[in-house]
C-alpha cells in the first residue's frame, strides 16, 4: 500500500502509454487493500483510477487493455474481477462441474466453444461495451464468453460461468 502514493505522484507525470504498466500494478496492490488502507490511501486509489481510465480508450495492446480495465475494478474494490479478469488475456479457464464435479478447460477464444456467449451482469455489459468502444473486437467476443453460460458435457447442468468462477453457489 505504501507505494500507491508514489505510483500516483509518478504515473501523473507519464504519457498513457508510459505509464500503462504501472497504473495496472497499482489496480493489482490496490485490490488486495484493507478498509482502512482504502481510506488511507482513497485520494491516490481514485487518481490512478482516473489515470487508468484516460488510458484505457488507447491501451498498446489488447491484454494492455484487460489489464487497465482490471486495475480499475481493484481500484473499486471489486474483489473478485479485481483479480480474475485477466483469464480474458489467458483465453482459457478451469472450471469444475458444480454437480458432477467434472474438471473442463474452457477455450474462451474459439467459435467452437462449449460456451454459450453472453453477458450476465451490468459489470459484463459495462466491460463489454468499454471494449466494443474502444474497438477492442478480440476483447469483446472474449468477454461475451467469459460471462456466458456453460452447460456440462457430462452431465448436462446449466450455469453461468462468470458466476462459478466468481464463487456463486448452485446449492
Amino acid at each position: 500500500m505504501l507505494l500507491l502514493p508514489w505510483l500516483a505522484r509518478t504515473c501523473a507525470a507519464f504519457s498513457r502509454h508510459e505509464r500503462e504498466e504501472a497504473v495496472a500494478l497499482a489496480g493489482f496492490i490496490a485490490v488486495d487493500a484493507a478498509d482502512t488502507d482504502r481510506a488511507a490511501y482513497a485520494e491516490e486509489i481514485v487518481a490512478l483510477r482516473a489515470l487508468a481510465a484516460e488510458s484505457l480508450p488507447g491501451a498498446s495492446t489488447d491484454s494492455m487493455f484487460v489489464y487497465l480495465q482490471q486495475a480499475m475494478l481493484g481500484f473499486d474494490g471489486d474483489d473478485v474481477w479485481g483479480k480474475q479478469l485477466d483469464r480474458v488475456n489467458d483465453g482459457e479457464v478451469d472450471v469444475q462441474c458444480p454437480r458432477c464435479e467434472e474438471e473442463l478447460t474452457l477455450d474462451l477464444t474459439s467459435d467452437d466453444s462449449l460456451i454459450e456467449p453472453g453477458l450476465s451482469s451490468a459489470l459484463a455489459v459495462r466491460l463489454h461495451a468499454e471494449a466494443v468502444q474502444a474497438a477492442r473486437n478480440t476483447v469483446a467476443t472474449t468477454l461475451t464468453r467469459l460471462f456466458g453460460q456453460l452447460t456440462c458435457p457430462s452431465c448436462g447442468t446449466p450455469f453461468a460461468l462468470a458466476d462459478h468462477l466468481a464463487g456463486v453457489s448452485y446449492e
